[in-house]
């Protein structure tokens, strides 16, 4: 006899048990995880706006780095499992847990690359500083990292970057006519005494061979170009703000000091900051309605969602006060709120909804599942790449940090991470 296939579950009945519900501790919960994610978000931006505070620099590198470990972990940890098992529940269709169990993975990715191809454009606006192109060739097609006729300003480099010399020639020649290679090494800038030709450096009267003398010539001005250069691309950074007293040690005043940056660079931090908190913000609502329609260990689910919410915000709190917002300005206030507000909000609807909101229904499954996957995606890029790789592999990070506070950074980051897995446990 062949065997019968089980049937298949019902979605459904995993709404509040109307019996055990403690309507005036969910409501006191709700305004504990207000407070807890006001505070975790608001403490950075408000020491680092308000001038009175006297906040150490150590403290905001600490939360910085710590913040960023949180929210690794909360993508790896607390969204991409909980997309899968929403997605995957067995009452749900046979696309989802027979036909495709991985969707929420290509929710995920479609969700990274869409970020991407945000961050590729801003980019292309901004600027960048081609070493031959991505592809190993360069960008005109002749080997050259500047088309001819161009400077680099016209691919949007800072003003008085100039143009590298180019190392060939546009003129046909004859065998019997080609001119001296020492004439065509490259046109003579006007440098120090020191640096420019001299018969007694390399001229006519040294005993070095021609190919030689050539070769030098090149390789002098090769290296102030590339000097000059690499000076104008390199960010500046900022002068130790005047609270600090004049005894700061090296660090301390490294920790405090910040890149100067123009107007594209700030638009596009700007941008990340909000598309880092969209990616939390989606998470955050169906925090809330769970705390609120949650019975069974409720305590133990709001001593852990009280610490989520304020190691979360702690690590957005912490990039919305590096973003150098004009003074007055009330972008940073906002975004502090917007993440501060939104897990309550998500209470106050479980709380309303409570005698029919029903978490293990199929239409709330596919939309919790769905909203995970992207706001995991969004997490995982920003995360990593907008904030570990710049953090540590940036040009400003080599400027800016040394070895030891690498290793310090690291070990916050890993710190963040582990703690915010540790409340993933119960969370």
């Amino acid at each position: 006899m062949e065997a019968v296939p089980a049937a298949k579950p019902q979605c459904g009945g995993g709404g509040a048990n109307k019996d055990d519900y403690d309507l005036p501790l969910h409501v006191a919960a709700l305004f504990l995880v207000l407070l807890f994610s006001i505070f975790g978000a608001g403490f950075p931006v408000v020491a680092k706006r308000v001038s009175w505070m006297k906040i150490p620099p150590k403290i905001f590198f600490f939360c910085k780095h710590f913040g960023t470990g949180v929210l690794i972990a909360t993508a790896f940890v607390h969204l991409i499992p909980t997309a899968f098992q929403s997605l995957n529940d067995p009452c749900l269709p046979d696309l989802l847990i027979v036909q495709y169990p991985a969707m929420p993975g290509v929710i995920m990715m479609a969700a990274l690359f869409a970020l991407f191809v945000i961050e590729m454009v801003l980019k292309s606006k901004t600027g960048g500083h081609s070493h031959g192109g991505p592809t190993g060739q360069g960008l005109d097609g002749h080997g050259h990292g500047h088309p001819h006729g161009q400077g680099l300003a016209a691919k949007g480099a800072p003003p008085g970057v100039a143009t590298p010399p180019q190392y060939q020639n546009e003129q046909q020649w004859s065998d019997d006519e080609y001119p001296d290679e020492k004439d065509l090494a490259y046109p003579e800038p006007d440098y120090p005494p020191a640096l420019r030709r001299s018969d007694t450096d390399y001229g006519s009267q040294s005993e070095m061979p021609p190919w030689f003398q050539v070769f030098f010539a090149q390789y002098v001005r090769q290296r102030e170009e590339m000097k000059n250069m690499i000076m104008s691309y390199s960010p500046r950074r900022a002068p130790i703000p005047p609270q600090l007293p004049p005894n700061t040690d090296p660090e301390t005043a490294l920790m405090a000091a910040e890149p100067v940056i123009d107007e594209a660079t700030f638009k596009k931090m700007s941008l990340n900051i909000t598309l880092l908190e969209g990616g939390i913000l989606f998470h955050s609502i169906f925090v809330g309605m769970t705390i609120s329609i949650t019975t069974d260990g409720f305590i133990i689910l709001l001593i852990a969602i009280l610490f989520h919410q304020f190691f979360e915000g702690l690590g957005l709190g912490s990039r919305i006060a590096a973003v150098p917002y004009p003074k007055g300005t009330a972008r940073p206030w906002i975004l502090v709120v917007a993440f501060g507000t939104t897990a309550p909000i998500g209470q106050a609807i479980g709380l309303i909804a409570r005698n029919s909101y029903d978490p293990q229904s199929a239409f709330a499954l596919i939309i919790v599942g769905v909203f995970n996957a992207i706001s995991s995606g969004l997490l995982i890029f920003a995360a990593t790449v907008d904030l570990l790789a710049e953090d540590f592999l940036s040009d400003e990070a080599q400027l800016l940090m040394t070895k030891k506070m690498k290793i310090w950074a690291f070990t916050f980051v890993l710190m963040g991470a582990a703690g915010m897995s540790i409340v993933g446990a119960f969370a």
